[in-house]
């Protein structure tokens, strides 16, 4: 999926109209081999009240094949290691293609543990080159933890192979925080955090044996 595909999903996902929008930023990091764009929008929910959404866009190019990348995907115990949660795991499967899927996130003092019920389903283009799994927020599809949970949250991961043992990875998310945190605090993950999951994300890859 090329850069311009994915900014078109982006922009005409079913969403409020925003009050107020931010320009894109871009930003390179470690030595320049991840690139994060991202904005911030202010958003009135259905009760009146403003609210967070967060878009952003990673890309990277990683020395790997494409099977480890699926299979990192599908071990979703792992995800955890390059997202940052204490939990993640898999709740239900639905196919080999569609999984249910739970994230908690331990959260400092004094915010509120939060967590994230997804549907995660992979789809392959006909050239079998192109591999994109997406989450998307399912809130209902799990027991209520009695914590903060993810309301509205979309990540799309997607791995091309390049040749070469060769694979770019992209990475378009957006979500509205789960917990009330100052704008400042949310602003300061970025884009520090996305490019640190990436470049975990990486690691494993390469620790894989690729």
């Amino acid at each position: 999926m090329k850069f311009n595909t994915l900014i078109i999903i982006l922009i005409s996902m079913n969403m409020t109209l925003f009050a107020q929008t931010e320009d894109w930023i871009v930003k390179s990091l470690y030595d320049d081999q991840i690139t994060v764009q991202y904005r911030f929008s202010e958003q009135v929910d259905e009760e009146g009240q403003p609210k967070m959404l967060i878009e952003d866009l990673t890309t990277t190019t990683v020395q790997a094949d494409l099977e480890s990348c699926i299979n990192l995907m599908k071990d979703v115990e792992q995800h955890k290691e390059f997202t940052g949660d204490k939990i993640s795991k898999i709740v239900k499967s639905v196919s080999d293609h569609e999984w249910i899927v739970y994230y908690y996130s331990n959260n400092p003092w004094p915010i509120k543990d939060s967590d994230n019920v997804s549907r995660l389903t992979m789809a392959t283009d006909t050239s079998m080159t192109t591999v994109t799994f997406t989450l998307t927020a399912v809130p209902d599809e799990y027991e209520d933890k009695g914590v903060n949970r993810m309301e509205f949250y979309q990540a799309v991961y997607t791995f091309k192979d390049l040749g070469n043992d060769q694979v770019s990875i992209v990475i378009a998310g957006r979500s509205i925080p789960p917990v009330n945190v100052p704008d400042w605090l949310v602003k300061s993950a970025f884009p520090g955090t996305p490019a640190k999951s990436v470049k975990k994300m990486v690691t494993l890859l390469k620790q894989s044996g690729i």
